[in-house]
């Protein structure tokens, strides 16, 4: 980690911005857990994206200059710039129902940012376009509104979808938090790159992420808990066969990380489907 810089100062304000915002949002609405569903959902369309985007094709750079290593610190921005301020963005503009001349007012602040960064070069374009960004966030910000709809009517393929991206979101983040500490990194051969890791290590949170879904939709129980951190483990053992893993944390404390991991998972699941598979969205209605 490096002290606050000039790189980083204007990541800062815009966190603490954007975090006020979400703060605002969660303050002034009482449906809460539908709220943090819709955000990590968002978050997880975003990483879907940068996904592309970034990690397969390498549309641009970010230099917060927070980390020393020069692509995680990319990779950080990025997670910032997209998966954070982005998404933040979108669940307050989808609670206080802010219609379309809003969202083009937000697509339009943030591509004055992106030009700013551009500006202070603490963010380089290489094949992407501000026009992108202009021309695609509102329909990002619409799909937030759309989203938030079906998850309030117990739409059973977007609870499902959201209880994966939540479920991938969370495993996503781990998986960083563990690179950046150097537990964790996938790759090919004895040598295993960043570039490599990051275009391995989401494929295999998705996996896990669809097998976690799956199996805690059907049930939030014991076993289902234990047949998801068994299926971890095995996945684990299997890239690290094949020596596409280079894992350096100890059985015991993988096993922990997996044990408190499947509880949140299991969180998820209530928060989305509800206890009982009857859902408060469900149980309001009946009410009334």
């Amino acid at each position: 980690m490096r002290r606050i810089n000039r790189y980083s100062f204007p990541f800062i304000i815009l966190l603490l911005i954007h975090t006020f915002l979400l703060g605002l949002t969660f303050y002034k609405n009482k449906n809460r857990k539908s709220i943090f569903v819709l955000l990590v959902s968002n978050m997880g369309f975003a990483y879907l994206l940068e996904y592309i985007v970034l990690n397969l094709f390498k549309a641009y750079t970010y230099k917060p200059k927070v980390l020393k290593n020069h692509f995680l610190d990319n990779i950080f921005g990025a997670v910032l710039s997209q998966a954070v301020f982005i998404p933040f963005t979108a669940v307050f503009l989808t609670i206080f129902k802010l219609g379309w001349p809003v969202k083009v007012l937000g697509s339009i602040y943030f591509s004055l940012i992106e030009l700013l960064f551009l500006r202070l070069r603490i963010y380089q374009h290489s094949w992407w376009k501000t026009g992108y960004t202009l021309i695609l966030l509102p329909f990002y910000f619409r799909l937030s509104d759309t989203w938030y709809n079906y998850i309030v009517k117990n739409n059973t393929i977007v609870r499902f979808v959201s209880f994966f991206l939540m479920v991938m979101v969370t495993e996503t983040n781990l998986f960083l938090f563990l690179a950046i500490f150097r537990k964790f990194r996938f790759g090919l051969g004895r040598y295993h790159s960043w570039k490599e890791h990051f275009i391995l290590s989401p494929l295999y949170s998705i996996t896990f992420s669809l097998f976690t879904a799956f199996s805690l939709k059907k049930q939030n129980g014991v076993i289902a808990k234990l047949s998801v951190i068994l299926f971890g483990a095995c996945l684990n053992y299997f890239f690290e066969r094949i020596k596409l893993l280079k894992n350096k944390l100890q059985f015991f404390e993988y096993l922990l990380v997996r044990i408190i991991m499947v509880f949140i998972f299991g969180q998820y699941r209530v928060w989305v489907y509800g206890e009982g598979d009857k859902s408060e969205y469900s149980k309001i209605k009946r009410h009334n």
